[in-house]
């Protein structure tokens, strides 16, 4: 999938719903079983699935089709000019060969991974995390959920490091009880979706709870982000949900938006890319932290990290 936007797990636009029978065809897909994740040992990129898996070799792993399409497309240009060459679709770290049909990726190139999507949901208070924490486990099952209350004083300058193991979506839920600070100078979790879009590459989303949209079909109060955005000084929230990560609600979600959750949470699942350019994301969140990444330790990714969505 490459957008987040509702509707469609693989198509771009505005954040509004689709039809009720693709939202309820989403939510019982994501009910099933997971195909396990052979990930790059270099950046962490999901590089093919255990459904795709034909054969075992000594040498490598055999796969009929890739996760992303430009690297599964038989034939297509490696970023070296060499056709043959299976590169990782976001480091560019080679990884085997390909065929007219095939997918050889070397053993040691790739890590095989069996877990759950790992989610963390924060807020300012436990009851709006336990309420979101059932929600999210009843979309998507193949998950571990884990909660983390936020302290006010430890807000500025909040690193979301050490946590093991590390999240791969990062949900903020805040209660609108009146004066809505979420992001930028004044707003409560800017620091926190920072941290978590560079831990996680741009797998975040924010809830806004006691909210209901104004129309049907969106995802969010569009009256409302807009004038956090342009009037009340939170750029970054209104960029935030121009990509579909921002769902509005009064106490429960719709099915257009557990659909969009289900979207969010799988694109999560399988790290997929999204626009190379995520318009209205300060630049500071799109600097990759220095860390040790899935083995790699001391490895620093920057120079080939962008902003995934």
């Amino acid at each position: 999938m490459s957008s987040a936007d509702a509707g469609s797990a693989g198509s771009s636009g505005p954040a509004t719903a689709g039809s009720s029978g693709t939202s309820a065809d989403a939510l019982t897909e994501a009910r099933k079983e997971m195909p396990a994740r052979f990930v790059c040992c270099q950046c962490g990129a999901c590089v093919a699935t255990s459904d795709a898996l034909s054969e075992t070799r000594d040498d490598g792993l055999v796969f009929s089709q890739l996760r992303e399409a430009s690297s599964s497309s038989p034939g297509g240009n490696s970023a070296s000019g060499d056709s043959r060459t299976l590169q990782c679709p976001d480091c560019e770290t080679a990884l085997g060969t390909r065929t007219d049909s095939t997918f050889l990726v070397r053993r040691d190139r790739v890590e095989h991974r069996l877990e759950r999507l790992e989610i963390l949901v924060c807020s300012l208070k436990q009851q709006e995390i336990s309420e979101l924490s059932s929600v999210l486990q009843e979309a998507f099952p193949h998950s571990n959920v884990r909660p983390k209350v936020l302290q006010k004083a430890e807000l500025r300058g909040f690193q979301l490091t050490g946590l093991r193991p590390e999240p791969e979506l990062v949900v903020v839920v805040h209660r609108n009880e009146g004066r809505t600070l979420l992001t930028d100078r004044n707003g409560f979790y800017h620091d926190v979706l920072g941290s978590a879009w560079q831990q996680t590459r741009g797998n975040i989303c924010v809830v806004l709870t006691r909210t209901e949209p104004k129309a049907e079909a969106d995802l969010f109060d569009r009256s409302l982000l807009g004038s956090l955005s342009s009037q009340g000084d939170q750029p970054t929230i209104g960029a935030i949900s121009e990509l579909g990560r921002v769902l509005t609600w009064g106490s429960s979600p719709s099915t257009a938006q557990l659909q969009q959750l289900v979207s969010l949470m799988t694109r999560a699942y399988f790290r997929e890319h999204g626009p190379p350019d995520a318009q209205g994301i300060p630049p500071q969140w799109i600097t990759a932290p220095l860390k040790a990444q899935h083995g790699q330790a001391g490895q620093n990714a920057s120079a080939a990290w962008c902003a995934l969505l």
